[in-house]
């Protein structure tokens, strides 16, 4: 039976009221679709009517009105006032109906029309073939395999952070290069402070002394025994 079907597809308890006897009426969950939108069409349409009346009712509220207001004779006036009550009376029962039994039933229309609308396409769906599903199985491995890779070069990448650098021989004498700066640098730092200390002569034996230190090592052997020359003086 179609009632129970649609219960167990869409997890209900029960059917609502309002919507149970087109369920009924309906041999396939299409055709109860259709059903359902006939429906909410022609509650909307009555809606629309209603509300229709409720204009023109109070129209001729704020005629009557008007007319009361012009009226100097009492039972006239009595006799308005009359009509203005059960012209309000009459708006505030078609406002009623609209509200708890169109504006009710549609929304319960629209909530079972979206349900069967997504069971209706889910039933259309074609079911994959197996060949597809393969494909769709490779390709899923295929990705699986590219992100193995990925993880991989990047533990790759963070282990060659934490390795010791390997260096070549220009790199070496490069650096050589700077640490004989560092040496050169610090003698004249504490030269700096012996000048304080040490008298004229000394001074300038460790001035000569921390220049040396700072020529390049390739510096012609004559000019080194010059040097030595002097040193001996």
């Amino acid at each position: 039976m179609i009632l129970d079907r649609i219960k167990k597809l869409m997890g209900l308890g029960s059917i609502p009221d309002e919507v149970a006897p087109i369920y009924k009426g309906a041999k396939s969950e299409k055709e109860a679709l259709e059903l359902l939108r006939d429906a909410r069409r022609r509650d909307e349409d009555r809606r629309n009517r209603a509300l229709e009346d409720v204009e023109i009712l109070q129209g001729k509220e704020g005629e009557l009105m008007e007319e009361g207001k012009r009226e100097n004779d009492q039972n006239r006036r009595l006799s308005l006032a009359r009509k203005i009550k059960d012209v309000r009376w009459k708006v505030e029962e078609i406002e009623t109906k609209v509200e708890n039994i169109f504006n009710k039933r549609i929304r319960i229309y629209k909530e079972h029309i979206a349900s069967l609308e997504t069971l209706v396409a889910l039933a259309e769906e074609p079911l994959p073939s197996s060949k597809q599903l393969e494909e769709a199985a490779i390709k899923a491995k295929e990705k699986r395999e590219d992100l193995d890779k990925t993880v991989a070069m990047a533990e790759g990448m963070s282990l060659d952070k934490n390795a010791e650098p390997v260096l070549d021989e220009e790199e070496k004498s490069i650096l050589a290069e700077f640490e004989k700066h560092d040496d050169a640098k610090l003698d004249r730092d504490e030269l700096s402070v012996l000048t304080k200390e040490k008298p004229p002569d000394e001074f300038a034996k460790l001035e000569k002394t921390a220049r040396k230190k700072e020529r390049p090592l390739k510096e012609a052997p004559k000019k080194q025994a010059e040097e030595e020359e002097e040193d001996l003086e």
